[in-house]
């Protein structure tokens, strides 16, 4: 899980979801991340990086513990996949999931997750951007990119998005986001509604 600042929910973005399936299968974890054929245009698997994992129940409960105040009750899997864009080699998107046996467990750490970015240096900023899931949170960050090799670095807006949905929890990070988070939404809008297939018992497309 990767670092921001500051943020609280956004219940009102998206409408109550009942999950049928519990996803407690690394396949299942699999599916609900993105696949490649899934992506939005300029989006790849870089060379040599893994496509979507699943994480092991204790892996994922001792990392959740660890680095939110939160007992992660619940925790069945985790999973993770990163992808880089064609047109900058330097802009990466990682999304994490955490999955729980229901909706009540997973509500807490994706509070505790917003809360942990509050505490964080402080230098995100909250914003509005509207999503499928039942609660959300984004957020925007001026980085430091570059400066290697004597060259002077620049400053870059990187773009987070937190996101529950039903009973699983959804961490994007984006290295270099648009001022309107055309991509941040593309990717959110992605995540959640494969997630919300997966759980309805479905495959999810692509």
């Amino acid at each position: 899980m990767g670092a921001a600042a500051c943020g609280s929910d956004d219940g009102a973005a998206g409408s109550a979801f009942q999950a049928k399936v519990v996803l407690s299968e690394p396949d299942q974890v699999r599916d609900a991340l993105p696949s490649e054929t899934s992506l939005p245009s300029g989006w790849k698997r870089s060379s040599g990086a893994k496509p979507p994992q699943a994480v092991t129940q204790a892996d994922a409960s001792s990392t959740c513990r660890k680095k939110l105040k939160a007992d992660c009750l619940g925790l069945q899997l985790g999973g993770n996949v990163r992808y880089k864009s064609v047109s900058s080699t330097a802009n990466d998107i990682r999304l994490t999931l955490l999955t729980f046996d229901k909706a009540e467990n997973a509500g807490p750490v994706f509070e505790a997750m917003v809360a942990s970015f509050a505490e964080d240096e402080g230098a995100a900023r909250k914003v509005d951007v509207k999503t499928a899931a039942e609660q959300s949170q984004a957020f925007e960050k001026d980085v430091d990119k570059g400066g290697d090799s004597g060259e002077a670095a620049t400053k870059v807006l990187a773009g987070t998005m937190v996101m529950r949905i039903g009973a699983v929890v959804s961490l994007i990070e984006l290295d270099e986001d648009e001022g309107d988070h055309k991509t941040l939404k593309q990717f959110a809008d992605l995540q959640a509604e494969r997630v919300k297939r997966v759980q309805r018992g479905q495959k999810a497309e692509g």
